[in-house]
């Protein structure tokens, strides 16, 4: 997109433990030590392990600290919708919003206590908040793909595909088959195409 600025992108990634956030910085890390742009990771994990919150900060290019300034997110990447909702307070209008629309709900939903948002909603109000919003089912996705484990991949195609990044797709399709193991490779490298298709060349 044109308003990216290449000399510095900040990518704010959420969701919760067990949907691969850490290994797409993993991935973003290794295509960016082969193209030698300058790269500090930032993370916070909650009870990763009983689907609490993770968060992980990617700077790449002119930076001075691993973590995002207030409001000084490129790219807002969610691989669940109510956390991409909670993080709108850290975005501006230019940020660009990528973001899977399949919910893990919590202990407090699935017990019963309390209603999940709709998540038609969610994508409406975050679409009040800035202007360009991109929503896809990377499950759906994953399993098109033919691995339903594939869903971080498929959400770091999709990232690809807006254009944000400093690497060009076949720079990321590169990276993606040199950190996935050799099984899955085939996989991987078709839901990180599926996710690309989502965004790369349109406005939303």
């Amino acid at each position: 997109m044109s308003n990216v600025n290449r000399n510095a992108c900040t990518i704010h990634i959420v969701g919760v433990g067990g949907q691969g956030a850490l290994t797409v910085s993993r991935i973003i890390g290794t295509a960016a030590i082969v193209k030698d742009v300058n790269i500090l990771v930032s993370e916070v994990h909650g009870m990763a392990q009983r689907g609490g919150v993770v968060q992980t900060t990617i700077r790449l290019g002119e930076t001075i600290s691993p973590l995002p300034f207030h409001q000084d997110i490129t790219v807002l990447v969610g691989f669940e919708p109510l956390e991409v909702y909670r993080s709108r307070v850290n975005i501006t209008r230019e940020t660009i919003i990528v973001m899977s629309t399949d919910p893990v709900k919590p202990t407090s939903v699935s017990s019963g206590g309390k209603e999940y948002p709709d998540v038609e909603k969610i994508v409406s109000a975050l679409g009040e908040v800035v202007d360009c919003v991109f929503s896809l089912s990377a499950k759906e996705k994953a399993r098109m793909a033919g691995n339903e484990r594939t869903t971080n991949v498929v959400m770091l195609g999709a990232l690809t595909g807006t254009g944000a990044l400093p690497f060009t797709y076949d720079e990321m399709r590169e990276a993606v088959e040199r950190s996935v193991p050799g099984l899955s490779v085939e996989a991987n490298l078709k839901a990180f195409e599926l996710g690309y298709k989502e965004t790369h060349g349109k406005n939303r």
